[in-house]
């Protein structure tokens, strides 16, 4: 019995893999929100009642996985999509589990890098972790392939006892595209007990040998499957051989050149290699361009493999120069790497006059209350002399990175407690600045918990302040262990309860909507010695608009006659409300009603009283 039918629809690439979980037939789900990968347990999350399937938003990606892995072992077939930057965190279990393996229910991870680092600290390639930790990766290039690849994924995890790894990148995550639905299978495991031996010692070198064997069956069954997309059965000037979302750039610029003897060897099985099928391309061609994202992962295990042929074509990629080893692959990238090999003249592009581009700083939303900490991190730094250190991590804080280069350091998740620790020991070697971390809360309960404790346990001298505003705001509002509103089964931990058992030198609660108490609270905080910890109220107003329609009350308006125009420009620029705009027919700035959340942040910040506040009639 069924209970979906196949048809077409449009979908994007982490909603094609969310649907192929469904049609895998996974059962639990667990995660942590980052971008791209969000959307995948989003959709399943919103999915779970209807097919009585266990999704849940872990602390962070390790305790993700290590929940997926026990479900795994119990003979649920599990999922555990993270972006990037989560496999790191995760990384240490994998490296574990790929030893003890993941037992009869089936384990697929999801990763998705973020070429460029369109929302992310770092530009990573996440397919080494394949190499390490040596399981199965699987690269999808479609979004038909998106989905289709993750049942393929589950079998193989069911069948070698292994974590199977599934790769997209941000273009294929978050774009759109036509695919044939299959069918929602019904129900046929059930959870059992976990056998005995999942471990790794006292011979993990054992498993390692076990695990090497399974991935010399494995390359046998991907030279075997329909995945890899072949070129023509013919001698060729030229082959690419590409992966993921490349597969469609390199496409388009064979097609815009209109270039022929061009074939493309598209691999969606990349680790391990699908030796036989590999060698039969190179042996048809003379020059090979690669074609992916980020690193040169297979044209480096291409290239190693090649050593073995009697006539090594000649190899042109990252390695070589013609592509690009940083950054995003595009269709211009590939069409003047084609260009070259082919001694094609491309015609000159017009460049886009820049001055009719509209400068979009990155800023905070209308009303944010992170906003209002910067402010007050300016004045105080002013208040000490400039000798204020900010470290940070990644959130929708880090924008303080661009709002008067407020914050210093931003690295990954909990880092900002963890190098303020070792800034606070430094006193002694002449280091005279006052040292601020920053966190959200959900970064909090992530991985900002042992950094506060060590920074106790070493009695570090330093400000440590957590932003809560009771929600993970930037990567679409998901609950947390602290969130204000929880699902029906689950339990609020409260971060004040956990600083308190911490037992700093000094603890204080304080509102980031009053900006001047805001200022006198973290002044005063910073000055003084010892551990001291700040908790903020900053109820996001987006996520407020989300849950209830606010009722605008107040409007504010710039009184023309109090505002000193471009004299002053505070709330322009130094400000930097998003509705807070200049008026050039005016020569004066003005609140965009249709913008303006009436948080009142900027009555506070003006300082010749020009901004008043009105009863809306």
């Amino acid at each position: 019995m069924m209970i979906d039918s196949k048809h077409e629809t449009i979908m994007g690439g982490n909603e094609a893999i969310a649907r192929g979980a469904l049609e895998a037939g996974i059962g639990f789900c667990a995660s942590y929100p980052g971008t791209p990968s969000t959307e995948i347990t989003t959709i399943l999350q919103r999915l779970a009642e209807e097919y009585d399937i266990y999704v849940e938003w872990s602390v962070n990606e390790k305790v993700a996985l290590e929940a997926a892995a026990g479900a795994s072992w119990a003979g649920v077939p599990s999922i555990c999509p993270m972006k990037s930057l989560g496999l790191n965190v995760a990384s240490d279990f994998l490296l574990n589990l790929n030893l003890s393996g993941t037992g009869t229910g089936g384990l697929v991870i999801v990763v998705c890098d973020d070429p460029r680092g369109h929302s992310s600290s770092n530009e990573q390639d996440s397919r080494f972790y394949a190499k390490a930790a040596q399981i199965p990766l699987l690269e999808p290039s479609t979004y038909q392939e998106a989905k289709d690849i993750v049942p393929f994924a589950l079998k193989l995890s069911q069948e070698y006892e292994v974590p199977v790894l599934v790769r997209s990148t941000t273009r294929l995550s978050h774009s759109r595209g036509l695919v044939t639905k299959g069918d929602i299978p019904k129900r046929e495991w059930k959870a059992g007990s976990l056998k005995d031996g999942l471990f790794n010692v006292p011979a993990p070198h054992f498993k390692h040998r076990d695990i090497l064997n399974k991935m010399e069956q494995i390359s046998k069954t991907y030279d075997e499957s329909k995945w890899n997309t072949q070129p023509v059965e013919k001698e060729l000037d030229v082959l690419i051989i590409s992966s993921g979302i490349s597969r469609r750039y390199s496409q388009e610029a064979i097609h815009l050149l209109d270039s022929k003897d061009i074939g493309i060897l598209n691999l969606v099985t990349t680790y391990p290699l699908p030796r036989r099928s590999v060698v039969a391309a190179l042996k048809k061609t003379k020059i090979v361009l690669f074609s992916e994202e980020i690193d040169p992962f297979v044209e480096d295990e291409v290239r190693s493999l090649a050593v073995e042929l009697d006539n090594i074509p000649e190899f042109h990629g990252k390695r070589s120069g013609a592509i690009p080893a940083y950054g995003e692959m595009t269709t211009d990238v590939m069409r003047g790497a084609i260009a070259i090999l082919k001694n094609i003249k491309l015609d000159k592009r017009k460049k886009i006059d820049s001055d009719i581009l509209v400068p979009r700083p990155l800023t905070f939303c209308a009303g944010c209350t992170h906003r209002n900490f910067y402010w007050a991190v300016r004045k105080v730094r002013k208040r000490i002399g400039g000798k204020l250190v900010v470290a940070g991590d990644i959130g929708c804080y880090s924008l303080g990175v661009f709002y008067d280069r407020a914050m210093t350091t931003m690295q990954a998740m909990g880092s900002g407690i963890g190098v303020a620790t070792g800034l606070g020991q430094l006193e002694r070697f002449g280091f005279d600045s006052k040292v601020l971390a920053v966190a959200g809360d959900s970064t909090f309960f992530h991985a900002c918990i042992p950094g506060l404790i060590n920074a106790k346990h070493k009695n570090s001298n330093l400000t440590f302040v957590i932003l809560d505003n009771a929600t993970t705001a930037m990567t679409g509002f998901q609950t947390h262990p602290g969130a204000l509103h929880q699902e029906s089964n689950q339990k609020r931990v409260k971060i004040e309860e956990i600083i308190k058992a911490i037992e700093p030198e000094f603890y204080a609660r304080g509102d980031a909507n009053n900006i001047p108490e805001l200022i006198d609270l973290l002044y005063s905080t910073i000055t003084k010695d010892g551990l001291k910890v700040l908790l903020l109220d900053s109820i996001c107003v987006l996520e407020e608009a989300r849950r209830e329609a606010i009722v605008k009350e107040t409007s504010f308006r710039i009184d023309k006659e109090l505002c000193k125009g471009e004299k002053c420009l505070i709330c322009v620029s130094d400000f930097a409300c998003p509705a807070i705009s200049w008026d050039k027919t005016m020569d004066h700035p003005i609140i965009l009603d249709q913008l303006c959340v009436q948080c009142g942040a900027c009555v506070a910040v003006c300082p010749h009283d020009a901004i008043k506040e009105e009863r809306v009639q």
